[in-house]
């Protein structure tokens, strides 16, 4: 079983989104399919191409050419499936439905051949408010275009419980951990200070000016927040705004981007991890997020406000209301306060969650 994947942007060595999908092409290695990765690719010399596995299969050139040219022209992945007769493409989408790529999956489906594309966040739509003009231009056009577009797909991977998305069937998974990657954190206890840890690429739907203003309102816990990611500009400037009215600059730390060592350190300092807070803002209420995953797989203590099927009975989850009120910091002390799970159970209650676990649906579908 031969599969080809598909993304429409360069690999990045330290980018989260760029080591799930390699996990991802592992998982499904694990599950017996013999997988090419197809990206683009930035050359020395600055000009772009599309590479299968490193090698080329379409040089774009430089500038404004090339940015034009890899969003219409899909022949030579059309051809380069056929020659080598692979049984499947799993694309991930990358809200660009138009014509282009319309008759790009209809080729491909013409070919024999099935596709699969994921939906890395599914609805979408409210993800795009306040993201500019030609955010806003990309998604009316993929609206215009996104029932036809996967009318010529076999199936649509969600990370929700949705049976079916513009029309197409679906493949339910969750985002996965690669455990080999995640180390176990120190399983730093609670010591009478609430060290809470947020890592992400912060966007309005984070919610952590509800945290702030939780903190601001309850200044008698004991409670430190250091938040750790890049993101939305104007996102963290609210926040700054935020802190220092409240005069929170010695509880509330904005860290910008960590790796490596220095990132594990920051997990095992904490003892509270901090998912997302507003989901609701963009009008998503039940998600897996990626990020959840690893903060268990860390083996720590977590909450949000969303929805997420496969955490919601977990003993070391605390959940927010799913609305604008600041986090009650109390409760969220008293639930730390009296947590006996240790760091080991935590990570041991999601191995199924592993990639190759969750992509095993895909290889299944594509036999």
């Amino acid at each position: 079983m031969k599969i080809l994947f598909l993304i429409y942007h360069v690999l990045v060595s330290h980018s989260g989104i760029s080591k799930k999908i390699l996990s991802q092409v592992e998982g499904l290695r694990e599950n017996g399919a013999d997988v090419s990765l197809c990206t683009l690719t930035l050359n020395a010399d600055g000009s772009k191409s599309r590479t299968v596995d490193g090698a080329s299969i379409m040089d774009f050139g430089f500038g404004l050419k090339a940015k034009l040219k890899k969003r219409v022209s899909y022949s030579d992945i059309v051809q380069f499936v056929r020659d080598n007769r692979y049984d499947a493409v799993y694309i991930r989408y990358d809200i660009n439905a138009d014509p282009f790529t319309v008759r790009f999956v209809k080729a491909l489906q013409k070919a024999g051949v099935k596709v699969i594309v994921e939906i890395p966040t599914y609805p979408y739509d409210g993800e795009f408010k306040g993201q500019g003009f030609s955010m806003n231009l990309q998604l009316a056009i993929d609206k215009c275009f996104r029932k036809r577009f996967f009318s010529h797909c076999d199936s649509a991977v969600v990370y929700s419980n949705d049976k079916s998305v513009f029309g197409c069937r679906t493949i339910n998974i969750s985002n996965g951990v690669n455990f080999n990657s995640i180390p176990l954190a120190s399983g730093k206890e609670y010591d009478g200070t609430l060290r809470m840890l947020s890592v992400a690429n912060v966007h309005m739907w984070h919610g952590l000016d509800r945290l702030i203003e939780g903190m601001a309102a309850n200044p008698d816990v004991n409670a430190v927040l250091h938040i750790v990611g890049d993101g939305i500009e104007s996102v963290f400037a609210e926040y700054r705004t935020l802190i220092q009215k409240y005069g929170l600059e010695d509880r509330v730390k904005i860290m910008g981007p960590m790796f490596g060592q220095d990132l594990d350190n920051e997990f095992n300092w904490c003892n509270m991890a901090v998912g997302s807070l507003g989901r609701h803002r963009s009008g998503i209420n039940d998600i897996k997020t990626l990020k959840n995953r690893e903060y268990a797989a860390r083996g720590l203590a977590f909450f949000y406000s969303e929805n997420d099927s496969d955490f919601e009975d977990k003993p070391y989850i605390f959940k927010v209301p799913a609305d604008e009120s600041p986090v009650d910091m109390k409760a969220l002390t008293e639930f730390r306060q009296s947590l006996l799970v240790t760091p080991e159970q935590i990570r041991e209650s999601i191995q199924d969650l592993s990639w190759g676990n969750q992509m095993k649906k895909i290889a299944d579908f594509c036999r």
